[in-house]
């Protein structure tokens, strides 16, 4: 399971139309927040015997910076959002008021692979392969993920991301504002599920749910935000009117994930809260993983 994390700066578009020097703002954005990102994590570990996978740089997209990092626990989950929060704090702190126009929003979700999601891996321009790899994809996939996790040049490869959970995290990014982290329906599940949640707890929103463009069929999504934001007017009128108690929220993310299992994986629906380890995976996920690990036996054994 994966957690990833997305950073827009809100602005940005309009400032660079008004013919002011833009670049060094834009190269400060993303030297600055990756600085906060690593000092909040370091700062996170001198204050904590907690074991969480430091948030890694996945890549840009324009002004949005995409971050992702391992969950091996349901506590990890709470942890790596608090460092996040944290990390978008200072950063705001450092951004000072001018210029007026800019500032940043955020968007939290999870994935799990490699089913429903999966990686993908791309040789870098000019790396040459096996000519008989190169007409298969998915064995060449596997060479590539091999070579990615034994650490022997990595630099040849780029690795990617896709998938249903992808796609629903980047649509859940246009609900983003300064002033709410958007976080997915199965992130708001895990969250409210951590034993870390009771001592620790996110003050998490509902503001209703309406229609994610082809995310579960159309059907009305929860939002679901936790407030941010600090040293700005972030004026929200309706910040504190849906303060969510967590134990209905949970129940509530738990009927939105049963009814569409097949794209929200109930990974965590176990009935034993007190395991660090995940529950249990529907068997259909078991079966797809059995299904696609001897069909790559296969590929090998016939190269």
């Amino acid at each position: 399971m994966r957690l990833f994390l997305s950073v827009d700066l809100v602005g940005s578009t309009a400032f660079k139309q008004q013919g002011q020097a833009w670049l060094p703002v834009i190269l400060n954005f993303y030297r600055d927040f990756d600085h906060c990102v690593h000092k909040q994590y370091r700062a996170f570990r001198q204050r904590s015997n907690s074991i969480v996978a430091p948030p890694e740089f996945w890549k840009s997209n324009g002004d949005e910076l995409l971050y992702t990092c391992d969950l091996v626990t349901q506590e990890q989950a709470v942890e790596a959002i608090h460092i996040w929060l944290d990390a978008l704090n200072e950063y705001r702190s450092l951004m000072g008021p001018e210029p007026e126009c800019l500032d940043v929003k955020s968007t939290a979700w999870i994935g799990v692979f490699p089913v429903p999601n999966s990686e993908v891996f791309f040789r870098r321009g000019g790396v040459q392969f096996r000519s008989d790899a190169a007409e298969d994809a998915i064995l060449l996939q596997s060479e590539m993920r091999d070579q990615w996790y034994g650490g022997k040049n990595r630099q040849d490869i780029v690795r990617d991301f896709v998938g249903p959970s992808i796609d629903t995290g980047f649509r859940l990014c246009g609900w983003a504002s300064p002033r709410r982290l958007i976080i997915s329906v199965d992130l708001a599940f895990l969250l409210t599920s951590s034993n870390a949640a009771t001592n620790d707890p996110l003050p998490l929103h509902f503001s209703g749910r309406k229609a994610l463009k082809g995310v579960i069929g159309n059907a009305p999504y929860p939002a679901i935000w936790i407030p941010v934001g600090v040293g700005k007017d972030l004026r929200d009128e309706s910040l504190g009117r849906h303060l969510a108690d967590p134990e209905v929220i949970r129940s509530y993310c738990e009927a939105v994930i049963e009814q569409n299992y097949k794209v929200i994986t109930p990974l965590f629906l176990a009935d034993d809260l007190d395991d660090d380890n995940f529950g249990w995976a529907p068997p259909f996920i078991i079966n797809q993983i059995i299904h696609y690990w001897r069909a790559e036996k296969q590929y090998r054994d016939a190269a």
